[in-house]
């Protein structure tokens, strides 16, 4: 474990034997990339549904319309099974940090078997370009932050930690697109994602209102 400090904030990364990081941890807050596997996926995906239930619930366009169910929210989860299994998607979780279950728990661990997998506050995928020309490429999709957990810097420790997903898989280019006008735009604004584009009128959000929408770049 190594620790560094910015603006007075500790923060601990844990490194694999292979050199990958592992998680970051940040004010008691753990980010991590679940494994591709089923069984480690599965457990997740209903946290996952209700995070993703409650930002359509709330008019944050995800890509879908209301009425959205937990059935129709878990669905999506997942539908993106086999992509993360076969790593042409990552998924970051972020989740209060549990110091005894992870005392004993080898670093490539994902979930404990004699606990129930911590409470997960947010999470954000990483989807990869498969097309021959785009493999530089990658798409940040699902950032979704729990209402209650919002203002306390987890957006961006899962993009800081997606970021280094990315890099690892060398990609030069991140793209994403948001709602003009909304917390999302400015948020990424401040992290520094750099606007390239504005597509007016380009989707509905939940409720069925047409929206414009900035389209992101970052890395390089």
């Amino acid at each position: 474990m190594t620790s560094s400090s910015q603006n007075g904030i500790t923060q601990n990364v844990a490194i694999a034997q292979n050199g990958t990081i592992v998680h970051n941890i940040l004010n008691g807050i753990t980010v991590k990339l679940c494994p591709p596997s089923s069984e480690a996926y599965r457990s997740i995906i209903p946290q996952l549904a209700v995070l993703l239930k409650s930002c359509v619930d709330t008019n944050i366009t995800m890509n879908f319309l209301q009425p959205f169910s937990i059935q129709d929210a878990s669905a999506f989860w997942l539908s993106a099974e086999e992509k993360v299994v076969q790593m042409k998607q990552f998924v970051l979780v972020a989740q209060e940090s549990q110091e005894a279950q992870e005392k004993d728990a080898d670093d490539h661990d994902f979930r404990h078997e004699k606990h129930e997998p911590p409470v997960i506050l947010g999470c954000v995928i990483l989807y990869l370009a498969h097309t021959p020309n785009a493999k530089h490429r990658g798409e940040v999709g699902k950032l979704i932050i729990g209402s209650e957990h919002r203002k306390r810097g987890i957006g961006k420790m899962l993009l800081d930690r997606m970021e280094d997903e990315a890099r690892r898989h060398s990609l030069k280019i991140l793209v994403l697109d948001t709602q003009t006008g909304s917390g999302a735009e400015l948020f990424y604004e401040r992290v520094g994602y750099s606007k390239v584009g504005v597509l007016p009128d380009v989707t509905l959000a939940p409720n069925g209102g047409q929206y414009t929408s900035w389209l992101f770049r970052a890395l390089d």
